[in-house]
């Protein structure tokens, strides 16, 4: 096994570990949001 085909394959691991654990966090992971939308309204008082 040459080495730069082992190199290849290593990469490829890689990157595709790296885009399944982002399409992972794109559909499963929720937002962490706070109660309030950012409208002007709390600085009224």
């Amino acid at each position: 096994m040459s080495l730069q085909l082992f190199i290849v394959i290593l990469i490829g691991i890689v990157v595709s570990g790296i885009v399944i654990r982002a399409v992972y966090r794109f559909f499963f992971v929720k937002k962490k949001s706070g109660f309030c939308g950012g409208c002007k309204g709390c600085d009224l008082q």
